[in-house]
Formats: structure tokens, C-alpha cells, sequence
């Protein structure tokens, strides 16, 4: 039975963190900024200990002075560049554009070349209309490719390494690690997942749909609800 990639939303913390409740009111009477289409890539490897194989994803802490995401520990990726062609966000994940996007970046970010053949959809959120920065991303899983390895080559991060997704859900609830729900979500469902072909055949037959955040002020305070966009 095909997967939804909304099917996880119900397992995130609705409620919106104290840094962006302060920022909303400021912006509320704005137009929102147009969300520039963008590419994330989940790079997934195999690795093991004592015989026993884990899947891992390769993970890039931001600096804290990054006008975007500061301090959240991400997945490689970036808007799109007009060296990737025009983008239309309605062909979905298959977009020649996004995927050249997701190839570029990755390949900027870690030092990897992938192929756009090897990228498996897994999931679409649009930046809520309150942040100054939005984007129209656009998430792919990718294995690591036989005798490639990554490297933190960015510039725009502090440490970047490899980390089973169990492991990075459990340093964000210990208060160790930032990241955004798009993230936390992708890491949740990769978390059932025990080898890198489990998470690519898990994507095969999955229904990618768009999730726009949208914060609400009721009885319980900020929360976000997750719309579709």
C-alpha cells in the first residue's frame, strides 16, 4: 500500500518555538515573500560496527550567522540556480531543474556527484508565510555512491558528519542539536528503516505531497498546522 509523505505529520511538536512566536506579529501585516524553489538532498549511507549494519545520513550543522536555518543541523541543498534551468514547481519532484539543483548541491556541499537517475522523491514543505526567507523545497534520498565519500566542503557550516537518524532525533530532544520539522520528519520515518535499500525501496511507491506550515495562535498558544499547500 503506497506511503504518504503526510502520514508522519501527526508524530511532530505542533508548537511553534519561542524564537519564531516573537518574530510573527512583526510580519503579519506583510505580504509574504515568495518561496524560491529549492533542493534537498538525504544522502544515506551504509555502516557498521561489530557486524551489525546501520543506516546513516549525512548531516551539515549551519553556523549560527546563517540568515537561514542558523544553527540547524540540515541536509545538503540550496535554492535553484538559473545554471539549473527554470524550474516549474508544478512537474513536482521530477522537475529537470530540481534535479539539477539537488545534484549541484550536493556536489558543492559535500564533495559528491550523483546522478540524477539515483534520486528517490520523498517529500515537499514550503517555508512558512511568517519567515523573512521562504523556499519551495523539494526533499530526494540519494545512497552514497561506491567509493565516494563526503566531505564538508560548504563553507556555510561548523561540522558536518554521519549519524543514524535515531541518533540526531535523540541529540534534538536532549536539547544537543536544532533542526526544522521538514528534517525532524525525514529523520523520523528514516529512523524504521535498517539499511540504505530499505529507505530507497520505502520511496518507491511513495505519494509525495506539499506541507505548508502555518502558525496559529489558539487556547494551547502558537502552533503550527500543517496544510497542504
Amino acid at each position: 500500500m503506497p506511503v504518504s509523505s503526510r502520514d508522519v505529520l501527526s508524530r511532530l511538536d505542533h508548537r511553534v518555538p519561542p524564537t519564531v512566536v516573537a518574530s510573527l506579529e512583526s510580519v503579519r501585516s506583510q505580504a509574504p515573500v515568495v518561496a524560491r524553489p529549492a533542493a534537498s538532498v538525504v544522502l544515506l549511507r551504509d555502516h557498521g560496527t561489530d557486524g551489525v549494519t546501520g543506516l546513516e545520513t549525512y548531516a551539515l550543522h549551519r553556523h549560527s550567522r546563517m540568515p537561514f536555518a542558523a544553527g540547524m543541523v540540515v541536509f545538503p541543498g540550496g535554492r535553484v540556480d538559473p545554471s539549473d534551468g527554470v524550474p516549474d514547481v508544478d512537474h513536482g519532484l521530477g522537475d529537470p531543474a530540481l534535479l539539477a539543483c539537488a545534484v549541484r548541491e550536493t556536489e558543492e556541499e559535500t564533495g559528491v556527484r550523483l546522478d540524477p537517475a539515483d534520486l528517490r522523491p520523498w517529500a515537499h514543505w514550503i517555508t512558512p508565510e511568517a519567515e523573512p526567507r521562504r523556499y519551495d523545497t523539494f526533499f530526494y534520498l540519494a545512497a552514497l555512491p561506491a567509493g565516494q565519500q563526503a566531505a564538508d566542503i560548504s563553507g556555510e557550516t561548523s561540522a558536518a558528519e554521519w549519524r543514524s537518524p535515531q541518533q540526531l532525533l535523540s541529540a534534538a530532544d536532549a536539547g544537543e542539536i536544532a533542526m526544522l520539522p521538514p528534517t525532524r520528519s525525514i529523520l523520523i520515518e528514516l529512523a524504521a528503516c535498517s539499511t540504505v535499500r530499505q529507505a530507497l525501496a520505502s520511496a518507491s511507491d511513495r505519494i509525495v505531497e506539499t506541507v505548508v506550515p502555518v502558525a496559529v495562535n489558539g487556547p494551547e498558544g502558537w502552533v503550527f498546522e500543517y496544510g497542504r499547500g
